[in-house]
């Protein structure tokens, strides 16, 4: 039997492969909010790296083949971020070719509790040269926070004057965590200056936090590159995960979908969850090359028809996922229409091939201006994910309480109201692979017997996957999957996790 250290390091390389998670960021952060342990993601994550540490420390033949899959995944989490980036950022500093292994990071960030400072005065004022010499300036009235801030009893004596906070804060607790933030803020862009190839990084921080990176990253280019795409740090960065709990806030999260375009050019893939989000009319920058999109509980600040302006930059989407996980009432008139996304959406038709919408039983349902017109225009799309509500399918409430089958046989289907939603189905595109509707279809049950009859028959040649909800009827249902079974379409149950699409 050969010996792990008679096998090449390919190998071997793709041995460890497996040690690590396969799962996108967006998935994983998905599954770790959904899930009952506390801290599920930043457990799995240090249950990878020790595990990849452990089979690198076998030997001196496996260490020295997988020394830069050890720092392949770097995650910071848990109590005491900033000590924890400034220790990455030291040992980076003395091992620069760690930085150059890093191509994941996670970033679990939060300031500490009121009256504790994450960074000394001491260790601010070390970092400070060491700053400017890769262009980040470290502000003097930071340093002069940092010193004051470390005598806590010497702060709650002096008189609070609001002027001196930043972002509008009115106590010195807040005025405590600004400062951690604005640590953070540079400690975070002196670590990406060093991470040439990282080309995903999830935060899970608050948006507060957020601003402080991005504003650093931009004050750090020249300033004729500030208002500009131009990309000088994160160069490779394909890949952005940043969440937040709105369900922990007493405010809003404000977030400007701004700042990640400006973040850096190169990101392709976004996923945002937990945020209010505004936007307002700003300069568009040609050649976005953003192709994925993805949504998790985003409300829109201002009116909901900002989110056209935001689709609009967006050319070559090949992917877009909006889904309301969190179903507050008090925050329905901060929902996107459907009808909006389906506009908005109108330049990326030609290159859309995944589309999911979901937010459940909301106030424009049987309102032609609101819900989806048409599918037909998307004319590659692959993968249609959608709840019957936004697609007008969906019974009212005060028809689906009312709604009494006498028997299986005799099942009759209720009017459908919107108008458009009698033809939406005939106009799903010829590449559709699979549709899953998620919500109440009995308004629809002859249109899908329509479909079952001629999805196959020149109309979606490539159709293989659905899935719906049970009807009220079990008879009519079973006659729906038999129908579409026999034209050799797959049914099967609604999937729940559309993230992952």
């Amino acid at each position: 039997m050969a010996k792990l250290t008679d096998l090449p390091p390919e190998t071997l390389l793709t041995v460890t492969s497996f040690l690590w998670s396969g799962q996108p960021a967006k998935k994983r952060l998905f599954d770790a909010r959904n899930s009952d342990e506390n801290n599920s993601l930043a457990k799995s994550l240090h249950s990878e790296r020790l595990s990849v540490f452990n089979f690198s420390s076998t030997c001196k033949y496996l260490h020295e083949v997988l020394k830069a899959e050890k720092y392949r995944f770097v995650s910071i989490h848990g109590y005491n971020s900033a000590q924890k980036l400034l220790s990455l950022l030291r040992l980076i500093r003395v091992r620069p070719e760690i930085g150059d292994h890093v191509q994941r990071l996670h970033l679990n960030l939060f300031t500490l509790p009121s009256g504790y400072t994450s960074i000394s005065y001491e260790q601010l004022r070390s970092l400070k040269t060491w700053a400017e010499t890769i262009g980040i300036y470290i502000r003097r009235t930071t340093l002069e926070d940092a010193k004051e801030y470390e005598n806590r009893d010497a702060f709650d004596r002096q008189e609070v004057d609001p002027n001196d906070w930043n972002w509008n804060s009115s106590s010195p607790d807040e005025a405590y965590h600004n400062h951690d933030r604005e640590c953070l803020g540079i400690i975070c862009n002196m670590l990406f200056h060093y991470l040439r190839n990282v080309k995903e990084i999830t935060f899970s921080t608050s948006p507060e936090i957020f601003h402080r990176v991005v504003g650093h990253l931009l004050a750090s280019r020249p300033m004729a590159m500030q208002n500009s795409m131009a990309t000088i740090r994160l160069p490779a960065l394909q890949s952005l995960a940043l969440e937040t709990d709105l369900s922990q806030s007493s405010q809003p999260d404000m977030f400007d979908f701004y700042d990640i375009r400006r973040l850096e050019a190169g990101i392709s893939d976004i996923y945002l969850r937990g945020f209010d989000f505004y936007y307002e009319d700003r300069p568009k920058f040609p050649g976005s090359p953003l192709r994925s999109i993805v949504l998790q509980d985003i409300y829109l600040f201002y009116h909901p028809e900002s989110f056209f302006t935001i689709l609009e930059h967006c050319e070559h989407l090949t992917r877009f996922i909006y889904i309301r996980t969190n179903h507050d009432d008090n925050r329905e008139e901060m929902l996107p229409f459907p009808l909006t996304i389906e506009k908005g959406l109108r330049k990326s038709r030609q290159s859309l091939r995944t589309l999911c919408f979901c937010c459940g039983p909301v106030h424009w349902r049987d309102k032609n201006n609101r819900i989806f017109e048409s599918f037909e225009s998307f004319k590659v799309l692959e993968n249609l994910w959608v709840d019957a509500w936004s697609c007008g399918w969906a019974v009212r409430d005060t028809l689906e309480n009312e709604f009494d089958v006498e028997s299986e046989s005799n099942f009759e289907e209720e009017a459908v109201t919107p108008a458009v939603a009698v033809t939406l189905i005939r106009t799903l595109p010829s590449s559709l692979r699979r549709l899953h509707i998620h919500g109440p279809v009995d308004r629809i049950y002859n249109s899908l017997r329509w479909l079952a009859g001629h999805c196959r028959d020149g109309m979606m040649p490539r159709f293989k996957e659905i899935a719906f909800k049970d009807l009220e009827s079990t008879m009519a249902t079973e006659r729906l999957k038999v129908m579409f079974r026999e034209a050799g379409v797959k049914t099967c149950r609604v999937d729940l996790d559309p993230i992952s699409w």
